[in-house]
Parts: C-alpha cells; sequence; structure tokens
C-alpha cells in the first residue's frame, strides 16, 4: 500500500497549482485569438489557439474556434477535424455541430452535414440557422437527378414544361442615406488626408515583393503634416558628412539596421506608462543593452504592474531579466525591481516557461540583492518561490 503523507498531499497540491496556471495561460491565449477574430485575422487567432490547445487539450471550445478559423481560411478538412475533436469532448456543442456542418457542406459531404443540422435542430429546435441550412441542403440533394431505386433499368422520362411568358423583374431604386459621423470619419471626408484602408487578397493573388520599411513620425493631434523641424532635420541628415555641423546638434531619425548600437542620453529618455510604450522603445533599443538599462532605470519599479498589465510576454521577461543581471551594479536597486516583476498578472503563468538560463541569472541577481542591497533572507526565499527556483 503507497505511503499518503504529508509529501503526496503537498503533490497533489502543487499538481493542481500548475493545472491552474496552465489553464490560465491558455484562457489569456483564447483572448487574445478572440481578439484577432473580431479583426479578422484568421492565421494570427490559429496561432493563439493552437497555443490554448496544448497547455490544456480538453476544452472543446479551443478547438471549435480554431474550426471557425479554418474555415474562414477555406482551410476545410481541418476545420471538420478541428470541430470533430470539439464534439468528441462535448456532444453538445451546437456551434462546433453547425460549423462542422458547414464545412461538410462546402466539401460536398450533404448527408453528413444534414446529420449534423439535424442534430442541432434536436438540441434547439428553434434555430432558425440551421433550418435555413438544412432546407438548402435538401434543396441541393433534390435537384441532383438522383435515379429512381425502385426501378433502376427502367427507361427514364422526361417532363417538358410549357413554356411561358417570365415578367420582367421590377428594378427597385435603392434609397441613398447620409453617412453617419462614424463612416464619414473612416473615409476621411472633410480632412486633408490620405485614408489607408486594407486590402483583401486571396493567396494566390497576393505580392511575393519584399515589404517595404517606412518611417512612421508621430503627428501632433489635430495636425494634417510633421513639423517643419522634423523636416529640416531628416534633409540635413540626407546630406550626409558633407556639412561641418556637429552631429550631436541633430538626432538621428533615420531607422537603425539590426547591427547599430543605439545611444540615447539618459535624460531624453521617457518613463512608460502602458505597455505599448514600453514595447515601442525596448525593441528600439534590442541592439544596446546599455540602452536598455538606462530605459530600465527611469523607470520607478512601483510602476511596473500597472505599465504591463496583463500584456507581459514569456521573451520580454526573460530580457529584462538579463539586462538587470549584466547591468545591476547601475541599476544598484535590483531587488525592487525583481518584487515588481513578480506582481505583474499572469507572473505566475509566465514563470513557468521561464528557460534554466533566465533561472540561473535570477539565482546570479538574488546573490546579488543579498550581497550587495541586503536583501533579508526571508524576502530572497519568497521570490525564489514566485519564480519556481
Amino acid at each position: 500500500m503507497a505511503d499518503v503523507g504529508p509529501a503526496s498531499l503537498d503533490s497533489k497540491h502543487s499538481e493542481k497549482d500548475k493545472q491552474e496556471k496552465l489553464r490560465e495561460e491558455a484562457q489569456y491565449e483564447k483572448e487574445r485569438g478572440n481578439s484577432f477574430v473580431k479583426q479578422e485575422k484568421w492565421s494570427e487567432a490559429i496561432v493563439c489557439y493552437s497555443r490554448a490547445i496544448e497547455l490544456v487539450k480538453d476544452d472543446a471550445i479551443y478547438y471549435a474556434n480554431r474550426g471557425l478559423c479554418y474555415l474562414k481560411k477555406d482551410s476545410l478538412h481541418q476545420a471538420e477535424k478541428d470541430c470533430t475533436e470539439a464534439l468528441k469532448l462535448d456532444p453538445t456543442y451546437v456551434k462546433a455541430l453547425q460549423r462542422r456542418a458547414t464545412a461538410r457542406e462546402r466539401l460536398g459531404s450533404l448527408r453528413a452535414a444534414s446529420s449534423d443540422l439535424n442534430e442541432v435542430l434536436k438540441l434547439e429546435p428553434h434555430n432558425a440557422a440551421a433550418k435555413r441550412q438544412l432546407e438548402a441542403i435538401k434543396t441541393r440533394m433534390g435537384t441532383k437527378g438522383a435515379k429512381s431505386k425502385s426501378s433502376p433499368s427502367s427507361t427514364p422520362t422526361i417532363e417538358v414544361q410549357p413554356i411561358t411568358k417570365t415578367a420582367q423583374p421590377k428594378v427597385v431604386e435603392l434609397e441613398t442615406t447620409e453617412p453617419t459621423p462614424l463612416e464619414k470619419w473612416r473615409d476621411g471626408v472633410g480632412e486633408n488626408i490620405t485614408v489607408i484602408k486594407p486590402v483583401k487578397k486571396p493567396p494566390h493573388l497576393r505580392s511575393k515583393r519584399a515589404l517595404k520599411h517606412i518611417t512612421i513620425q508621430e503627428i501632433p493631434f489635430g495636425c494634417n503634416k510633421p513639423k517643419s523641424v522634423t523636416k529640416i532635420d531628416l534633409d540635413s541628415l540626407a546630406q550626409g558628412d558633407s556639412n561641418n555641423n556637429s552631429d550631436s546638434a541633430k538626432p538621428n531619425l533615420s531607422p537603425k539596421g539590426d547591427g547599430d548600437k543605439i545611444d540615447i542620453p539618459v535624460e531624453k529618455m521617457i518613463a512608460p506608462v502602458n505597455s505599448v510604450q514600453f514595447m515601442n522603445e525596448w525593441k528600439y533599443l534590442k541592439n544596446s543593452p546599455e540602452a536598455r538599462s538606462h530605459y530600465l532605470s527611469i523607470i520607478d519599479p512601483s510602476a511596473i504592474p500597472s505599465i504591463f498589465a496583463n500584456a507581459l510576454e514569456s521573451d520580454v521577461l526573460s530580457q529584462v531579466l538579463h539586462t538587470l543581471h549584466e547591468h545591476r551594479e547601475q541599476l544598484a536597486r535590483a531587488a525592487r525591481y525583481l518584487h515588481a516583476l513578480t506582481r505583474v498578472k499572469r507572473f505566475s503563468a509566465l514563470a513557468m516557461f521561464l528557460s534554466d538560463a533566465d533561472k540561473e541569472v535570477v539565482n546570479k541577481l538574488l546573490v546579488h540583492c543579498k550581497t550587495k542591497e541586503g536583501l533579508p533572507d526571508d524576502e530572497i526565499d519568497e521570490l525564489k518561490k514566485k519564480f519556481e527556483l
């Protein structure tokens, strides 16, 4: 008989915590996928739902949602497969039945599609959409010119319908309505701007040429063009070193290549107030670890949870930890940053995906915090527990 004691109880408890963290992370990926679906970004949504399925394999919603995205991309076999997986987990999932019926109808499996829709009507007798789709499928099945099963050798008879003069269809003129203020704003009516709208093309018609890099400049609200100072600076940069002006007098506004090192004075850096601002600057400083450390130094650690909210990603967490370790002497308060990171939403789920190298960096940071910053042992133990060391 196996021992059942405190150790086994702790093991069960930790396993339960692990499953809760996995479900929390999967739910986050599902919500990201839902937001992509609203934007009709089907491929991005599929990636999110696939991550959710990797984390939690027994949730029918993740499969059904991914099936919807495959349906929108005309990947009909994959859509049918995902809906079938969802129905294995929940046979009464009406949306999965309807989506599979749509996939099967478009694949030509009309009997299988009608079977799914009949099942939907058993569960929801007043489902109008299912009734319409089933009637349409029955019409298609009835107009396929099926032969009589009772007398297959009989000669088919052709019924000749009398020719009748059909009435000309009545042309109805559509009423034109005044566009709403929102529609005017979307189309740029009354503004001296060019509205760029997305172009939706099937994959075989899309260009194979490489994308062109375009420098984006921020424009103050209410202005139609950048300030003239920016234009002068850009012109002076285009002239190169032909002028004898000092380089320090002109900000470098040209886009940086992958190998360029960026040097920005600390006094010109601005602390972010949200994750979007942080990520824009963080990516811009990717080739300069020292500049990244300066950027972290202007951020009050107590503001980190509100800056990231629930938008902190595992790769960014890893980069921040490595930057803290490499420049711990300059920051002089690494412990406050570590505490602040643990208070970010979803941190417990992110801690599960830390690599061995990340955990080694955290261990070294904790040694530094203890020896150089005098962090008490109880706080060290607390941080170790939260980083799952």
